[in-house]
């Protein structure tokens, strides 16, 4: 009986051990992988929640044009800052946070003050309504 025990708790633990160690999370397949339609679906929810936070800002068409062009400016230079592989992580945060400034600095400018307090109320509701739809998503698929 000893020895069935001890056999029994000794292969119990060497495939809990085994377990442990397996990372699916490395493993391609566990990547998730967003199909075309998904991406042009995103693609098109997020321009559709930029022209509304426009339009609730009140921008005239210059302004909306001024902006979008301090958006992609910001956008092109986050871009090239992720693929900059000599910067470490703390150095491309710092950098990260400097776009971030200088991108909200001209945003102000362009939109004016109110206007910019407006467009930015109605990006974080935007913002936490797709992290509602995601972490649903996310859940109701477990």
């Amino acid at each position: 009986m000893k020895k069935q025990l001890l056999l029994l708790s000794c292969a119990a633990a060497l495939t809990l051990g085994a377990a442990a160690q397996s990372n699916t999370a490395a493993t391609p397949a566990a990547v998730k992988t967003v199909s075309k339609e998904e991406k042009t679906k995103q693609k098109e929810q997020q321009e559709h929640d930029l022209v509304e936070s426009f339009q609730a800002a009140g921008l005239s068409e210059a302004q909306v044009q001024s902006a979008r062009g301090v958006l992609e400016a910001a956008s092109n230079a986050s871009r090239e800052l992720k693929a900059n592989a000599s910067l470490s992580e703390e150095q491309k945060a710092e950098a990260k946070q400097k776009i971030n400034a200088e991108k909200n600095a001209k945003l102000k400018e362009v939109m004016g003050a109110e206007g910019y307090k407006k467009w930015n109320e109605t990006r974080k509701q935007q913002k936490a309504r797709a992290e509602a739809a995601a972490g649903g998503k996310a859940d109701g698929g477990r």
